[in-house]
C-alpha cells in the first residue's frame, strides 16, 4: 500500500516536470533573423568614377571624327623634366549654331575654333571669334586652290590655318600662304614635308568628347593635363556641343592648368 503510494506521488511528480518542459518550449519565441535591406531607392543614379554629380545620360558621337583613336599612338620624346599642364583647346566643327558655339566663348581662355564656311551661321561665329581674340581654321575636304582660299575668306574673313582629316596634298597648297594646317587625325604621315615647305604643322593628340557625358569629357581632359606634364602642351579636340563646353567650364575652373594657344 505504502509502496503504491509513493510510485503515484513520484509519476505525479514527473508529469508536472514534463508539463511544465512542454509548455515552455511551446511559449518560448526563436530569436528573430535579421533581414537585409536596401538602402539605395531603386532607379536612383549612382554618381560616376571621378565626379561629383549624378550620372546623366551618355551618347556616343557618330561622327568621323568619332572612328579616330581617342588617343593619338604617335611618336612624342618625352620633357627630361616635369612641364606645367598646358592645353591647346580646339573646338571642330563650327558655323552651325551661333547661340550654341558662343557659350565658349564666355570661357575667356584662348581657342581655336574650326569653322565650316558652308554651314549657315558660320560668318557669325568667326566674327565672334575673331573679335575674341580666337584662331580660326577653315575646315575643308580636300587642298584648297588659291580661288578656293579666296571664296574662304569671302565668306568668314580672315583665317589663320586650314583643318582637314586629309594631310595629303596640304604642304603643297599651303606653301608660301602663311597658313597654318591643322591635321584632325593627328597621324599624318607627311609630316616632314610639312616641315621642309615651311608650313606649321599642328597635330591632334586627344579627342575629349566622344561620349557626351560631363563625367567622361573631364575625365579625357584630366588625362590630356597629365599628357602635358611629360609631353609639353597637349592638343586636345572638343566638339561645340553644351556638355562639352560644361565641362570644359568646370575643368578650367577647378584645376591648374594653363590654356595657351596653338602656334
Amino acid at each position: 500500500m505504502r509502496n503504491a503510494f509513493w510510485l503515484i506521488l513520484i509519476a505525479g511528480a514527473l508529469a508536472a516536470i514534463i508539463a511544465g518542459f512542454v509548455g515552455g518550449t511551446l511559449q518560448t519565441k526563436p530569436p528573430p533573423v535579421a533581414q537585409l535591406r536596401r538602402t539605395a531607392v531603386r532607379g536612383a543614379p549612382l554618381p560616376p568614377v571621378g565626379a561629383g554629380s549624378p550620372r546623366e545620360e551618355e551618347s556616343r558621337a557618330a561622327d568621323a571624327f568619332a572612328q579616330d583613336d581617342v588617343v593619338v599612338d604617335r611618336k612624342r620624346a618625352a620633357q627630361s623634366e616635369w612641364q606645367p599642364e598646358r592645353l591647346q583647346i580646339v573646338v571642330a566643327i563650327c558655323g552651325t549654331s551661333v547661340a550654341a558655339e558662343s557659350a565658349f566663348f564666355r570661357l575667356k581662355v584662348p581657342l581655336t575654333f574650326v569653322v565650316d564656311p558652308a554651314a549657315p551661321q558660320a560668318s557669325a561665329v568667326a566674327q565672334l571669334a575673331r573679335s575674341n581674340g580666337d584662331e580660326i581654321f577653315v575646315q575643308t575636304d580636300d587642298p584648297p586652290y588659291p580661288q578656293s582660299l579666296a571664296a574662304y575668306r569671302h565668306a568668314i574673313g580672315t583665317f589663320d590655318g586650314i583643318a582637314s582629316r586629309n594631310a595629303a596634298g596640304m604642304p603643297m597648297a599651303l606653301r608660301g600662304t602663311g597658313l597654318s594646317f591643322f591635321d584632325e587625325r593627328g597621324d599624318a604621315a607627311n609630316a616632314l614635308t610639312f616641315t621642309s615647305l615651311g608650313v606649321p604643322l599642328i597635330q591632334r593628340d586627344v579627342t575629349a568628347d566622344n561620349r557626351s557625358g560631363a563625367g567622361y569629357v573631364r575625365f579625357m581632359l584630366e588625362r590630356a593635363a597629365a599628357l602635358s606634364r611629360r609631353l609639353g602642351p597637349v592638343v586636345v579636340l572638343m566638339r561645340p556641343l553644351p556638355s562639352s563646353y560644361s565641362a570644359l567650364r568646370d575643368f578650367v575652373q577647378t584645376h591648374d592648368v594653363r590654356m595657351i594657344a596653338l602656334p
